[in-house]
């Protein structure tokens, strides 16, 4: 690159964008929709960060590189968040040229492009609308998603853009860049089966060109029964990241396992040191897989009250699971109940609980994201009643804020958030202690356009970066061929049904 183009693009890290791709401004521009996995949403948002005009950024070697030109990118947030993945609700958009310095993007090099992405209702909704466009009719596909209203829309009064942008300062893989933003952007919704739209004259895609799961397509199909193959639909390919699942409890159960591990003599809050102690290891207790195991087991739920804990028979069980659509409900099949690993002749695979096993002691419900969860969680906490759930190590329990009343323990004694200097809630998993945790995938539809397919290929291979998949509960994985701190030596060798290994 040039000495001058290296000046203009440190001189726009300093001011506000010379240029911007506001709703007026994206005319022409490539559209694109991505569905899926939430827990990436950042680590997506930053990998098609690199592929704009003007971005700097460290490459996953720590090199520092910067884009030609000045930055025009703007990021369009359903909620109140500062960037995509952090507050942001589960529709964002963000538009910007793209010009690589290395010319990696394929034939989006040159081009406006609008990327919206969408994470409501489980990671298997990357493959759900391309599935519903190859006349799948399972039951448990969704019939709508929504996405952000197409960006020529948000200009006028009341959808968002009407005013200036707010300048935001983002780190790209810890290099500093101007991005503005618009917030609280309207959303429209796509009747997947048709294309048709709420909106009045939106014209933004219709059908996802595919996105990022969880687990890989064979899981969800079997969990899903669904009767389409990956080949009828598109391909996927591991993206070498890690993510980490861990076992949230109500406060009340917190308390009952803290005296079963001898933290606490008893539950109330009567002084001692543990009482009311939720972040500090050496008071976290432990939860028995087995006994998760137990709960989450369809044939067992005629049994399940409070005493399988130790508290009363009489006493309530909160078992708070996710979507059948959800990843972080394949996870969960996949580490307690061995489903579908151990389906066909092994016969080992358990079926799960669902809303219709609850019992007069034993109350199942279905949440379709985590915050459902949470909140569940948090309600939990009548005379001897006890709550529980999975939920992806990327949340972080704020045990001080009265809203939250969950806090993540211990699985086989292994903390999954609590070791030593761990901000990130991954440190045992990277070191191989912990093993909830399995490989996301990233899906690219048959129908995707080669600008779709050019996107997919592009973003994925940035998130092997070790500086932008720097997030908590995420790690990278040896496949990436990449070092850091936040690189594990095991993998499943993007088979979640396989033993980590290395």
């Amino acid at each position: 690159m040039k000495l001058n183009q290296i000046a203009l693009a440190v001189a726009a890290m300093a001011a506000a964008p010379a240029f911007a791709l506001t709703p007026a401004q994206v005319g022409g521009a490539t559209q694109l929709w991505i569905t899926g996995a939430s827990a990436p949403t950042n680590s997506v948002f930053l990998g098609a960060m690199t592929l704009c005009k003007g971005v700097s950024y460290k490459d996953a070697k720590g090199i520092n590189r910067t884009n030609p030109g000045a930055i025009d990118a703007h990021m369009y947030l359903e909620s109140t968040g500062l960037e995509p993945g952090k507050s942001s609700g589960d529709r964002v958009a963000y538009a910007c040229s793209v010009d690589t310095f290395d010319d990696r993007a394929g034939v989006l090099e040159g081009t406006k492009v609008v990327l919206y992405h969408t994470v409501e209702g489980g990671s298997f909704n990357a493959y759900a609308p391309a599935l519903i466009a190859a006349g799948d009719t399972n039951a448990n596909l969704p019939a709508s998603l929504q996405r952000i209203t197409e960006l020529a829309d948000l200009g006028a009064v009341g959808k968002c853009a009407a005013g200036a942008a707010t300048n935001t300062t983002v780190s790209v893989s810890g290099v500093n860049n101007t991005i503005p933003r618009y917030n609280s952007c309207g959303r429209t919704t796509v009747t997947l089966a048709t294309g048709a739209v709420d909106v009045a004259g939106d014209t933004a895609p219709t059908v996802s060109i595919g996105g990022f799961s969880d687990t890989e397509y064979l899981i969800n199909k079997l969990n899903l029964e669904v009767a389409t193959d990956l080949g009828t639909i598109g391909s996927e390919v591991n993206t070498n990241i890690g993510q980490g699942f861990g076992v949230a409890v109500s406060y009340p159960l917190y308390a009952q396992l803290q005296k079963n591990d001898g933290l606490i003599a008893t539950t109330a809050a009567d002084g001692e040191a543990c009482d009311g102690v939720y972040n500090t290891l050496a008071c976290q207790p432990s939860l028995a897989a087995q006994l998760y195991t137990t709960v989450a087991n369809q044939a067992a739920a005629g049994s399940i009250n409070a005493s399988l804990f130790g508290g009363l028979a009489t006493g309530k069980v909160n078992f708070v699971r996710r979507a059948i659509t959800s990843g972080t409900q394949s996870a969960s099949n996949l580490r307690f109940l061995n489903k579908p690993c151990a389906t066909g002749d092994a016969q080992g695979a358990l079926p799960p609980a669902r809303v219709a096993d609850s019992t007069a002691t034993f109350v199942v419900t279905e949440q379709s994201g985590t915050s459902g969860v949470k909140s569940t969680l948090n309600t939990a906490t009548g005379a001897g009643e006890f709550g529980l759930g999975v939920v992806s190590l990327e949340n972080t329990p704020a045990p001080t804020a009265t809203a939250d009343r969950w806090a993540f323990v211990k699985l086989n004694g292994v903390t999954p958030n609590l070791a030593a200097g761990d901000t990130f809630q991954r440190a045992e998993a990277i070191k191989g202690n912990y093993d909830m945790w399995y490989e996301l995938v990233a899906f690219t539809a048959a129908t995707a356009p080669q600008e779709g397919i050019d996107l997919m290929t592009a973003v994925n291979a940035s998130l092997g970066n070790p500086e932008l998949t720097n997030l908590k509960g995420l790690f990278i994985t040896p496949l990436a061929g990449v070092s850091g701190a936040n690189v594990s030596k095991g993998t499943r060798f993007g088979n979640s049904c396989q033993a980590i290994g290395q």
